[in-house]
């Protein structure tokens, strides 16, 4: 499915107003995202649509099943599902759209992560994060002044997630050396040069330079673009992702608020790249071990990732965004679970090394 990426011009969104004009469109946002909501909203009733707001008071929504039938009843009446947000209403947008059988699209306002383009969208269920296919949305709206003002722990949310394109990558090559998983070389070689191109521009992201900015954007959204290609979330999600989804079921178990998607993955990829460090340094036995040493030694090394993190003001250790101890000992051990595929954290589970690398990563990183 093609995607179109409109960034705001002078005249506004005009090609997607005219890819909606005359149609019904549901339009989701929540009490957050509502000033940028409103201008758009006005510019598709001037042309000619019929708008249906979805409008949640929740200062920190989860998708929940309530959440989610409420936008798909109103897809049930729309030709066209619009989300005004980032990762939960475009993930809500894009499932209400596929539910319904039309097309949907987002309104970006922040560079705060990676899942504006995919064919996946995490939702809750039951408790549980659980991520569904879903058709990718046709169009993706960007305003640059509004990223840019964006708040800034959702730009550093969204380098989170680039970072985490390290561990990601790693933990691909690593089930194909050990399971001989395939590899989409075209996703992964358009996923590692994105992450590259987002590293170079870091000391502007520190200033939150305009150019920066845009280019973490334009990241996020290859990485979207990529895991719609390769047909699952391989290129952008492994055991750093997996730990942030562990995490963010235990706070919405309790009740808690749950800090951005992209700072708990950034902590994740620390804990990734720390196991390969692991791996490597201790010659731990395991299939095609040579080549999965020489893949450990590939990465950059923790302690470097930290320091990035930090110049992004990103907080590095998993008590500083009221993560339990207990809890986090649980993810080390629980965390390969999230999901049916193979990263380092399956490996030491297999390998019975739990017990033994807990100590060392919760002096490090709790």
């Amino acid at each position: 499915m093609n995607i179109e990426i409109y960034y705001k011009h002078k005249d506004g969104f005009a090609p997607f107003l005219s890819a909606v004009a005359g149609g019904r469109v549901a339009m989701l946002y929540d009490v957050n995202t509502a000033p940028y909501a409103r201008p758009l909203r006005d510019a598709m009733i001037c042309a000619g649509c019929a708008v249906t707001d979805v409008y949640y008071p929740d200062p920190e929504l989860l998708p929940t099943e309530e959440k989610c039938t409420q936008a798909y009843v109103a897809a049930e009446h729309a030709d066209y599902v619009l989300a005004v947000g980032s990762g939960t209403l475009n993930d809500m947008a894009k499932s209400a759209g596929t539910h319904a059988g039309i097309p949907s699209g987002v309104l970006a306002t922040a560079a705060s992560m990676d899942g504006y383009c995919s064919a996946g969208a995490a939702l809750m269920r039951e408790g549980f994060k659980v991520t569904d296919t879903v058709n990718p949305p046709a169009h993706v709206l960007i305003d640059r002044d509004v990223i840019i003002t964006a708040p800034r722990i959702m730009t550093a949310a969204g380098f989170g997630d680039i970072v985490g394109k390290f561990t990601c990558l790693a933990d691909w090559q690593l089930s194909h050396l050990i399971n001989g998983e395939e590899i989409h070389t075209e996703a992964y070689a358009m996923m590692e040069q994105a992450r590259a191109d987002c590293m170079n521009a870091y000391q502007g992201l520190v200033q939150n330079d305009p150019a920066a900015v845009e280019k973490l954007m334009d990241a996020l959204i290859i990485a979207g673009r990529s895991m719609a290609l390769c047909g699952n979330s391989r290129p952008a999600s492994g055991s750093e992702h997996h730990q942030s989804h562990y995490l963010e079921m235990d706070f919405a178990r309790r009740g808690e608020p749950i800090p951005a998607h992209g700072i708990k993955v950034g902590m994740g990829t620390l804990v990734s790249l720390w196991l390969y460090e692991y791996i490597a340094e201790n010659r731990v036995p395991c299939k095609n071990a040579r080549a999965v040493y020489a893949l450990c030694t590939s990465l950059p090394g923790w302690q470097d990732v930290r320091e990035l993190l930090v110049g992004m003001g990103c907080p590095v250790r998993f008590s500083e965004i009221g993560v339990r101890e207990q809890t986090m000992r649980d993810m080390i051990r629980e965390a390969y679970t999230v999901r049916d595929r193979y990263t380092v954290l399956t490996l030491i589970h297999e390998l019975g090394l739990c017990e033994q690398v807990t100590p060392a990563l919760m002096q490090l990183f709790y």
